[in-house]
């Protein structure tokens, strides 16, 4: 791994939880001798931080601002003109020894291709995969990708886009890969804004097919939206994850 790699993976990490509550109490623990309340009060807020953060009403609501897109009505895609479905990389990894040892894609990816493989089948359009070789990998993102929709889902894959590494690089690598002007991107809807704008500017025209929407949820305030869990804090982190790339990608690349 390079310099620059290392440096990002640790800096991600540690604006993301769980490592967001670590760093909030190492730098208590730093301040408490010689500000003592400042410390305190960082160190006070490590278990409330990570209680808020495990709620589901955080991601819940947290969610709404970016999950703009509504469903896709797949009735529609006839009149749209639509030539293909691009479906985006989320995330895979490379040992997967009940695989042989050959990479598996993580659960982000898993739920972007399942719904990719039923888009293709009700409307029988070329699917394509996009995403590159991931950190401590041989093999691509898509590679993987292309197999398990192929294998596994039954649906043919008709291009595949294996050389980028983010969300801009997906839009302009594929641009260079595809024949095809309206496409159908599969990605999350807390994804969805930035994505579309990105493969926009490489020159596509855009038709929003979002999965896995978690400001949709009905909330009711009770007692279950306030207690802690596992997937409360998984959620939370893709919460973050996606609002501070939105923010990186309004000043990096407007």
């Amino acid at each position: 791994m390079t310099m620059g790699a290392t440096l990002y993976f640790v800096v991600k990490n540690l604006i993301l939880p769980p490592g967001l509550m670590v760093a909030v109490g190492l730098v208590g623990l730093v301040l408490y001798r010689r500000y003592r309340r400042l410390g305190l009060a960082l160190l006070m807020a490590v278990p409330l931080l990570t209680w808020a953060l495990s709620m589901p009403l955080f991601a819940a609501i947290a969610a709404r601002p970016f999950e703009t897109c509504p469903p896709l009505d797949v009735s529609s895609l006839d009149a749209l003109g639509a030539d293909a479905i691009v479906v985006l990389g989320g995330g895979a990894y490379a040992d997967a020894p009940e695989y042989g040892g050959a990479g598996n894609v993580r659960y982000l990816t898993l739920e972007r291709m399942r719904y990719g493989a039923h888009l293709q089948r009700l409307t029988h359009l070329p699917l394509s995969v996009s995403g590159g070789v991931p950190r401590n990998m041989d093999s691509s993102e898509a590679a993987i990708m292309k197999r398990a929709l192929e294998e596994d889902f039954g649906v043919p894959v008709a291009a595949v886009e294996d050389r980028s590494r983010n969300t801009e690089q997906n839009a302009r690598m594929s641009r260079a890969v595809l024949p095809y002007k309206t496409i159908v991107l599969v990605t999350h809807a807390m994804h969805m804004q930035r994505a579309r704008t990105q493969f926009e500017r490489a020159g596509f025209t855009v038709v929003p097919a979002a999965v896995g929407y978690l400001g949709s949820r009905s909330l009711d305030y009770v007692l279950a939206d306030f207690v802690p869990s596992l997937q409360g804090l998984a959620n939370s982190w893709y919460v973050i994850y996606e609002a501070a790339g939105a923010l990186w990608y309004r000043y990096a690349y407007d």
